[in-house]
């Protein structure tokens, strides 16, 4: 197997033991941080050691998505990432004493066909390692400004879908990071100062900062089914289409395999919208009727 698989692959544990640590961190505290802003809500949850393992997984996954994009296409990596809910399944369900049931293991392998589907499909080339300055800040920066209007829009005037809007938000700016991270990846190899000098790594730090944010409010916001399938999607949604556009990450045409990308892409998408559909959720007043139910017994 390839090498930028392999390094995906232990980015995506990594990233599941990130997402389970701080979903649960950030459920344990949805009660006393009500009401607060998102900012405040980082800045209470990091008084969490659960939260911190979370941000340590979070730390080690970004160091080894960076490698693995220093040797594939974003195209590539950032839906092997995907793997990181399946994995994150079994963590949860420890977590939570249960078995899986039989719509979860369907669920999952719905996604794990799907992205094997697509990847198979697809057969990407890895593009260009340093895309144009110009051109790449304009494209990162119009995704950026998508993602924060819809964070503005989940906390003002649709707060109804506060929870989906920030889970959308969360992952587009995250999949941005993800793109400027290839950017700085191709840069070191002129050299570490020019590199850390460019915009890009900049762009890195605030958007994986924001991206930060938004994801741990739209954890606290409401159920897990609400933010974190469309978290999953758009990550990948939005690096990939960077990816293609700024980097020439072009994707295998024809019939056949266009058509074996549409379905790998939607087997993906159904399979993560299961996976929240049928998981329960951590949710404060879920956890207070399980443990009644174990208190009684």
């Amino acid at each position: 197997m390839r090498a930028d698989v392999w390094l995906a692959l232990a980015s995506a544990a990594c990233f599941a033991l990130s997402t389970v640590a701080q979903h649960r961190a950030a459920v344990d505290s949805s009660d006393e941080a009500a009401g607060t802003s998102p900012l405040r809500l980082v800045v209470r949850l990091a008084r969490s050691p659960l939260w911190l393992v979370g941000l340590v997984a979070a730390v080690a996954a970004l160091v080894l998505q960076a490698l693995a994009l220093s040797r594939g296409a974003l195209v590539v990596v950032q839906p092997i990432l995907l793997l990181g809910l399946l994995l994150a399944l079994p963590l949860s369900d420890a977590l939570a004493r249960r078995m899986p049931g039989r719509g979860e293991v369907l669920a999952a392998l719905a996604v794990l066909a799907g992205l094997t589907l697509f990847v198979v499909a697809a057969d990407p080339d890895r593009g260009v390692p340093v895309a144009r300055q110009g051109h790449l800040l304009v494209t990162a920066g119009g995704w950026t400004a998508l993602a924060l209007l819809a964070a503005l829009l989940g906390e003002t005037v649709l707060r109804q879908r506060k929870a989906l809007l920030l889970g959308l938000s969360g992952g587009a700016l995250i999949g941005v990071s993800s793109a400027l991270l290839k950017q700085v990846v191709g840069l070191l190899g002129r050299g570490p100062l020019e590199a850390l000098l460019d915009p890009a790594f900049a762009g890195v730090v605030l958007t994986g900062v924001a991206g930060l944010i938004a994801t741990q409010a739209g954890y606290a916001a409401g159920h897990l089914s609400a933010s974190q399938p469309a978290h999953s999607i758009a990550e990948p949604a939005v690096a990939s289409a960077i990816g293609a556009t700024a980097f020439a990450e072009h994707l295998a045409v024809g019939a056949l395999p266009l058509a074996g990308q549409v379905a790998g892409a939607l087997l993906m998408v159904a399979g993560v919208i299961a996976i929240a559909a049928v998981v329960p959720d951590l949710h404060p007043d879920e956890r207070t009727r399980s443990g009644a139910q174990r208190g009684a017994v």
